[in-house]
């Protein structure tokens, strides 16, 4: 992971998918202590248990905002977010215009802090995937 900390502004990404990934964002936390997860864990469902240790890291930067991590599931369309209150929170969202992508597809990722937006995209098309 890198120590570069988005705070403001529009940033875009862009990843040739392999495979079936789960591609997504998650908060800053500068203080995690990253080699006590060397297990497999995530950030959304799964073992709820490292959440009051995530929750522990808030900072100022946060502001109000309550989903803390958010990510698009390649193989179903599906987007996950949490507010780490709760195990699944709003696991497999389904959307207007949901759809999956396979090996060879690029998936581009725009994160808009002033709209306070993660948009998706699929191939160089531009397909709109999501808004969350």
């Amino acid at each position: 992971s890198s120590g570069y900390v988005m705070r403001s502004g529009s940033h875009y990404t862009e990843f040739q998918v392999t495979g079936v990934p789960y591609i997504g964002i998650v908060r800053p936390m500068p203080g995690l202590n990253a080699s006590a997860y060397l297990r497999d864990f995530s950030f959304i469902g799964g073992d709820g248990s490292f959440f009051p240790d995530f929750l522990a890291q808030r900072s100022d930067y946060w502001g109000d905002g309550d989903v803390h991590t958010c990510d698009y599931n390649c193989d179903d369309g599906k987007m996950h977010f949490t507010a780490w209150d709760e195990v699944d929170e709003e696991s497999d969202f389904e959307w207007e215009g949901m759809e999956g992508c396979q090996s060879g597809d690029t998936v581009g990722m725009l994160l808009n802090f002033d709209e306070g937006t993660l948009t998706v995209y699929k191939n160089k098309g531009f397909t709109l995937l999501l808004d969350c």
